[in-house]
C-alpha cells in the first residue's frame, strides 16, 4: 500500500503541476489528497469493486475547507487515476484475476 500511495503522490504532483491554478499551493493540496487516499486504501479498500467516491469528496472538501485551490480539479484528478490503478494494481499484488 505505501507504494501505491507514493505511485499516486507522484502522478497528482505531475497532473496537478500542470495546472496554473494550484500556485505556491500544490504540495499542500497533494499532501492532504495523498493523506486521505493512504488513509482510505489502509482502512477500506478491500479489492477490485470497493473503490467508495468518499475519499475523493473529502479530498475536495478538506481542501476547500482550508481554502486552497482547485479542490474540484485535484479530486477528479485523484479519482480518475484510482479507477485506472487501483483495482489493476490490487490484481498484481495479490496475485488475483479478478
Amino acid at each position: 500500500m505505501v507504494q501505491e500511495t507514493e505511485k499516486f503522490r507522484t502522478h497528482l504532483m505531475k497532473k496537478l503541476s500542470k495546472k496554473d491554478i494550484f500556485g505556491d499551493s500544490l504540495q499542500e493540496v497533494v499532501d492532504i489528497c495523498t493523506e486521505i487516499f493512504s488513509s482510505f486504501l489502509h482502512t477500506e479498500y478491500g479489492g477490485p469493486g470497493t473503490l467508495l467516491v468518499i475519499p475523493f469528496v473529502d479530498m475536495a472538501d478538506t481542501l476547500n475547507e482550508k481554502g486552497l485551490p482547485g479542490g474540484p480539479q485535484a479530486a477528479r484528478a485523484a479519482v480518475k487515476w484510482a479507477q485506472d490503478h487501483v483495482a489493476k494494481d490490487w490484481n498484481a499484488w495479490t496475485g488475483s484475476d479478478n
